[in-house]
């Protein structure tokens, strides 16, 4: 019985079609068999480097059923440390493949215990909501180590596709030189801000899909991408189910307002649009449990607020990032779509500082443009905001504080130095 995550059953099917490549370097699913067919499985975590090597390493766990932890190779050693601690005090079930650790946007970062089932559902769902040609070619520019990246090598493997490698840290010019060979990509918003940063950019012919995820895309960043014809799916997903559960249609490719829909095999409950509620998950991509032993199948509820409509899910926002301000909540990506839309700022990071009169104020970090004009944009606010959601304080930067996930850390944004907004008498 073939096995769609065996390089070696993958080797005998399509021997001479083209797995991986990066800018120097093409692997046939025959060679990178031959190139894992006498080493040792590797050991059992690994830091997820951008390069050849560590793609040949998940191969080789997955032939071996062999667990793999991917650690970050970003990490300084203090965390690298703690993670791999963690990974070999863990007593893993039965059935396990792989270990990521989430992007520990809110707290310390947990590992995360993912079967093989678990990987063939995610590969499954994938290709039935977007479909395989036979030129596919999918640019992976995204953290071996997050779900986002990893996910891209699962699905090429079970589906004997070419994966395009960036193996290197994230360059604009690299990736542009890269993405002209690719009909597929995956991108964090960040990413996608780069691209479109230069005015002459145009996505390639070839490129079908670009799935947009690990991080809420501003609406503004969606216009931009739009009017330069990039074919963006916004999707929905996390670390526990490696990666997107609902995704906007292909045939919406592009379009700003396209809906995210549950992928194949995927339940959701939610709240109203008046009164967003956990999100809960079922499906069979669902991890196993935390390193911990903490569950997470076969139901998990998130840390994220929503609500389902006709189908379709509306995503408002984590809740522990919700700001209670004199008793009224305020969602911090709604008013980051208000910001981010004023002329002049080009990013927007909102989160709550302590207030001893309302228990929390709303406040921003922004990056501007030298043209931005504090004054007209105070008045923008205070005409499209109500007075518990209007920005209090504000801090300029000239980058928001990325994590290694590419999320921006509203932790750190929030210890920027910030000024007081004058909304005027």
């Amino acid at each position: 019985m073939t096995d769609e995550l065996s390089i070696f059953d993958a080797a005998r099917e399509a021997p001479d079609r083209v797995a991986l490549e990066t800018a120097s370097r093409s692997l046939t699913f025959a060679a990178c068999a031959a190139a894992i067919a006498k080493p040792p499985p590797p050991p059992a975590a690994i830091v997820a480097t951008p390069s050849i090597e560590t793609v040949l390493a998940v191969f080789a766990a997955l032939a071996a059923h062999r667990p793999i932890a991917l650690l970050h190779h970003r990490l300084d050693a203090v965390q690298a440390e703690r993670q791999r601690a963690l990974v070999e005090r863990a007593e893993l079930p039965a059935g396990t493949a792989v270990v990521l650790f989430t992007s520990g946007s809110t707290g310390a970062a947990r590992g995360v215990v993912l079967s093989r089932q678990a990987l063939r559902a995610a590969a499954r769902a994938s290709a039935h909501h977007l479909g395989w040609r036979e030129p596919d070619r999918w640019l992976l520019a995204l953290s071996l180590a997050h779900a986002g990246g990893l996910s891209i090598v699962i699905r090429c493997l079970a589906a004997r596709r070419p994966i395009v490698l960036c193996d290197h840290d994230f360059d604009r010019d690299l990736v542009v030189h890269r993405l002209a060979r690719c009909t597929l990509a995956s991108l964090v918003p960040a990413q996608l801000a780069a691209l479109l940063d230069d005015p002459a950019w145009r996505p390639p012919a070839g490129l079908r899909a670009v799935l947009l995820g690990g991080a809420a895309a501003p609406p503004a960043l969606l216009d931009r991408a739009a009017a330069r014809g990039v074919p963006f799916l916004t999707t929905y997903g996390m670390t526990e189910t490696l990666g997107q559960l609902a995704t906007a249609p292909l045939d919406r490719a592009g379009d700003p307002r396209a809906p995210l829909v549950p992928l194949e095999e995927v339940a959701l409950e939610a709240g109203t649009a008046l009164a967003p509620a956990p999100i809960v998950v079922r499906a069979p991509m669902l991890a196993t449990r935390y390193l911990d032993g903490a569950p997470i199948a076969p139901a998990f509820t998130t840390a994220d607020l929503g609500h389902l409509a006709g189908g379709a899910l509306h995503v408002a926002g984590r809740r522990d990032d919700v700001i209670i301000t004199g008793g009224e909540n305020v969602h911090p990506q709604a008013i980051e779509a208000v910001l981010a839309a004023t002329p002049g700022v080009r990013a927007a990071c909102v989160f709550g500082v302590r207030d001893e009169r309302w228990g929390q104020v709303v406040a921003a970090a922004l990056v501007v443009e030298p043209a931005f004009d504090a004054r007209a944009a105070a008045a923008h606010w205070h005409a499209a905001l109500p007075a518990h959601a209007r920005p209090r304080r504000l801090a300029r930067c000239a980058g928001l504080p990325m994590l290694p996930s590419g999320k921006v850390c509203r932790r750190t944004a929030a210890t920027l130095p910030s000024t007081v907004v004058d909304y005027g008498p």
